[in-house]
């Protein structure tokens, strides 16, 4: 038939858990592809419920993609259903050229050159339009033609399925109908879903476009036999990140994963909706020499009978597998091949199965083994992996299992297992059992090796470690220290420091990278395996003392004034490993430190600093202030006053290391306490106490005006705080030499002129007035308009800082002002291309609940409430903060609120 391109209006899915963030850069046209596919899927699903009705029916043959989407034979009559599903009403210009076309095939039928009566049965999961019914009811109707909806049947032929409103409902009714079906063993699910992909299959040609009625039990026997032979499915099988199909262009594909990274249960899984023929076998604990008769022999009896079985000759070895891939080929049967536990297998071995069955789909399973190189090189392939489970799975599953996870501690149980399956189920049990459910508990036992109880993830992996040599060992221990990807130059330093030569070095990281322990970047980098760090951070414990401080100082000499997140978090833990707490206060003194996915766990040296007496004062303030500011951006208020009472009280020592830089920074800090306290009074009093001790119109003058006018905002004094941050702005733009064409042309522009500026820093100030003064104009309901443009440098100047936090946040003020004046869809670009990628890059996970909620609402917005559904859905595995659970809540009511008013066939 022709692609019926309004199918891109088809109706909503089912929720997906782990959907992450695409990477679309037209997000419309994403939209668009994902609708037409689903469009697609309904249609092959209404296909699958015609054949499983088939025989009972009485039909002789069912076609697809002929001249209308699925061709029915009887004896007597031919139906023609073309399957139409839309959001809204079914129009006549929907179906016209369909009734139309059926003029011309009708006189086929009348002239004799087709047989039997032909009818026209249009398919739809939509209401009719009243322009469509009242022609359906006029006498010039065509009485060959019908149209069947959600409850409204076909008089004539009841045994058609019953159209679903919506894709799930859809399945639903076919899943019913499979329960019908006498294969006890093949769930009812497992066999819609095979009849699915075989239908997709016929869609292209294959098989004659059709299936005879009569050779559907053979078919699914042929699904039982296949099945049966791999492992058991779980109960509920959780998709991989972006899950490959089994099957791809290449004839050998190679997939190598450690013991528990699901590979068989993904084969197993992707069996179950492949429409070619399946063979599964295990090679484990086989004698190398009898695999290729054992194989030929599986494949003879899944896809070979009668002569062709017959005349195999007698035998074991390569011989029998070439002469059954020859019969195959004669009777033009396609096979794929999953053959696992390869690894146990020699690498030449395994070559010549690959050569013996040329034109086969061979899927290798295997653990990481010295050979697997060599192998792939021989059969000119890539080693792939599975991704593992994502943040959103790992939440889910945790939750099934009465364990607590915020999205931060998901994303901490993702990198101490590497997402993979065995290492997260097994995580969640020890969560429950050994730490009371809580996830938090569980991560930090784990990552400072006091947990009791041994994890899979441990007994596999020990395994593995016990195979390396002991300088393999001791490079692995370098990685562990390492912890960040490091170039092959950087490595034959750290290799130097601890007595490694440059061969050496590179030769074990090789022994390692062979044990499948290492994860190669295509710039040369190198860093172990996430799955494996929690062990290999014994081997690092493993080297002398002196050796181990030695590495460590030279890794802070290589990672010093690196850019990216993750070599300045692992930059400044080293600073607190080494006991260098004064150079991170000198860093967090800088702008834009708090705003840029900070290591946490540097917080509590700078505690130790904070009430260290022995310190000099000055450390001790600059320890209160980096506090302080953590708890601000907490809002932890309570915890704020305590550290600026500190302040205050190192300040009145009178102590030579504070100057006057100390006292502003202490200034800024009472506002936001008065600010925060309501106290008009003494906020006003301590600025204009402060602000005379300071140079009229210099940087402290207009860093106080700033924070008096946060403080301001506090008070909800919105007004005032507005004025009196865009005069700010006005200030610092004067100071920076800017103007509006600077701020709102170009991005590249602006950047050149900050990497010109003498100061820097002052960007990031003068984007904090723009962002104080729109917040302020919100709160007084100014939300969208000319008033609220400044959002935009806000965003743009945050980002030019490395001012993340800040960022993305200005980028949600942004998103709302687009989605208060209607333009969902730049606000949607917006999100998913600028503000998630950025919160994900910069480890800003308590920004993520918030901002995928958003999404949520503006893909309701944009009519696709199915996604808005499951995107609001993958976050309910998370334990959310109360400000989250709230947001959450509003979120879905208005999700919920748009889509009521929706036609019920659009969600």
């Amino acid at each position: 038939m022709q692609a019926d391109e309004s199918q891109a209006e088809a109706t909503g899915a089912e929720p997906q858990h782990g959907r992450e963030v695409p990477e679309a850069l037209d997000g419309a046209q994403l939209q668009r592809i994902t609708s037409l596919h689903r469009g697609f899927t309904y249609q092959h699903l209404y296909a699958v419920g015609c054949l499983l009705q088939l025989r009972e029916a009485g039909a002789r043959l069912l076609r697809v993609e002929r001249d209308e989407d699925v061709e029915v034979v009887f004896d007597d009559r031919y139906l023609y259903l073309q399957v139409k599903t839309r959001q809204g009403s079914l129009t006549w210009s929907d179906v016209q050229g369909a009734v139309e076309q059926f003029a011309r095939i009708r006189g086929e039928h009348t002239s004799g050159r087709r047989v039997g009566i032909p009818w026209l049965i249009v398919v739809t999961n939509a209401k009719l339009g009243p322009d469509l019914l009242e022609r359906t009811l006029k006498l010039s109707w065509p009485t060959d033609v019908a149209l069947v909806g959600p409850g409204t049947p076909h008089p004539l032929e009841p045994w058609l399925p019953t159209p679903g409103c919506d894709l799930a409902a859809m399945l639903k009714w076919c899943i019913e109908q499979a329960k019908q079906v006498p294969f006890g063993s093949l769930s009812a699910e497992t066999l819609v879903w095979k009849l699915a992909a075989c239908v997709q299959y016929a869609c292209t040609g294959a098989h004659g476009h059709g299936f005879v009625a009569a050779t559907l039990p053979r078919l699914c026997e042929q699904f039982v036999e296949e099945l049966q032979a791999f492992p058991q499915l779980p109960a509920i099988y959780w998709s991989h990140v972006g899950e490959p199909k089994l099957l791809s262009d290449a004839p050998v594909r190679l997939i190598v994963g450690f013991s528990g990274a699901g590979k068989t249960t993904w084969a197993a899984h992707a069996a179950a909706h492949c429409p070619h023929p399946i063979t599964y076998f295990d090679a484990a604990g086989m004698p190398t020499a009898s695999v290729p008769g054992a194989l030929a022999r599986e494949l003879a009896a899944r896809h070979l009978s009668g002569p062709d079985a017959e005349t195999l000759p007698a035998g074991d070895g390569i011989d029998v597998l070439r002469a059954v891939h020859a019969a195959l080929s004669d009777a033009q049967i396609n096979v794929a091949v999953v053959i696992d536990n390869v690894h146990q297998l020699e690498a030449e071995n395994v070559r010549l199965l690959a050569n013996a069955l040329p034109t086969a789909r061979m899927i290798l399973l295997g653990h990481p083994w010295p050979d697997q190189l060599p192998l792939a090189a021989h059969l000119g392939i890539t080693p792939e992996a599975l991704p593992g489970w994502s943040t959103d799975t790992i939440a889910a599953i945790f939750d099934d299992e009465g364990c607590t996870l915020d999205y931060g501690t998901a994303q901490r149980v993702l990198t101490l297992t590497a997402g993979l399956p065995l290492y997260v189920l097994n995580s969640t049990q020890l969560t429950r059992t050994a730490f009371a459910g809580d996830g938090a508990a569980f991560c930090d036992a784990v990552l400072a090796q006091t947990h009791t109880t041994a994890t899979a993830q441990e007994f596999i992996l020990d395994r593995a470690f016990d195979l390396l040599t002991p300088r393999a060992r001791a490079a692995a221990g370098l990685l562990a220290i390492a912890e960040v990807p490091v170039t092959g130059a950087e490595l034959q330093q750290l290799a130097e420091a601890a007595g490694q030569g440059p061969a050496q070095a590179a030769r074990t990281v090789r022994d390692l990278a062979a044990h499948g322990l290492t994860q190669d970047f295509a710039d040369g980098r190198v860093t172990l395996h996430d799955a494996v760090r929690p062990i290999a951070s014994s081997a690092a414990d493993d080297l002398p003392h002196d050796v181990a401080h030695r590495v460590r100082d030279v890794l802070l000499q290589i990672l010093e004034g690196q850019h990216g997140l993750a070599r300045v978090g692992r930059w400044m833990r080293l600073l607190t490993e080494t006991g260098r707490v004064e150079r991170l206060l000198d860093l967090a003194s800088e702008d834009g430190f708090f705003e840029a996915g900070y290591p946490r766990a540097i917080r509590a040296a700078v505690a130790d600093a904070a009430e260290d007496p022995t310190r000099d004062i000055a450390v001790r303030f600059e320890a209160h202030n980096t506090l302080g500011a953590w708890a601000y951006y907490d809002a932890d208020w309570e915890a704020y006053a305590c550290h600026v009472s500190a302040m205050e009280r190192l300040v009145e020592t009178g102590d030579s290391g504070i100057g006057s830089r100390e006292r502003v920074l202490l200034a800024t800090h009472q506002f936001s306490v008065f600010g925060h306290t309501k106290d008009l009074r003494r906020l006003a009093g301590a600025f204009l106490a402060s602000v005379e001790q300071v140079v009229a119109g210099s940087s402290q003058d207009r860093v106080l005006r700033y924070n008096f006018a946060k403080a301001l905002y506090h008070a909800d004094q919105f007004a005032q705080a507005d004025v009196l941050a865009a005069k700010s702005a006005d200030d610092y733009c004067e100071h920076l030499g800017l103007d509006v064409d600077n701020l709102y042309g170009p991005t590249a522009d602006l950047q050149q002129w900050f990497h010109a500026s003498d100061s820097p820093e002052e960007y990031k100030r003068l984007a904090d007035c723009f962002s104080l003064s729109v917040r302020a104009r919100r709160r007084q309901g100014i939300v969208s308009g000319p008033m609220t443009m400044a959002a935009i440098p806000a965003m743009n100047l945050y980002s030019l800082t490395g001012s993340w936090l800040q960022a993305v946040d200005s980028g949600q003020e942004v998103v709302d002002i687009l989605v208060n004046a209607g333009s969902m869809q730049k606000a949607l670009n917006i999100l998913e291309r600028q503000l998630l990628p950025v919160a994900q890059e910069y480890n800003l996970s308590e920004m993520m609940i918030g901002l995928r909620s958003h999404r949520a609402v503006i893909l309701a917005h944009t009519g696709d409430i199915a996604a808005a559904r499951a995107e609001i859905d993958g976050l309910s595995s998370y334990e959310p903060s109360p400000q989250q659970a709230s947001d959450i809540r509003r979120q879905k009511d208005i999700i919920e609120s748009l889509a009521a008013q929706q036609p019920r066939s659009a969600h």
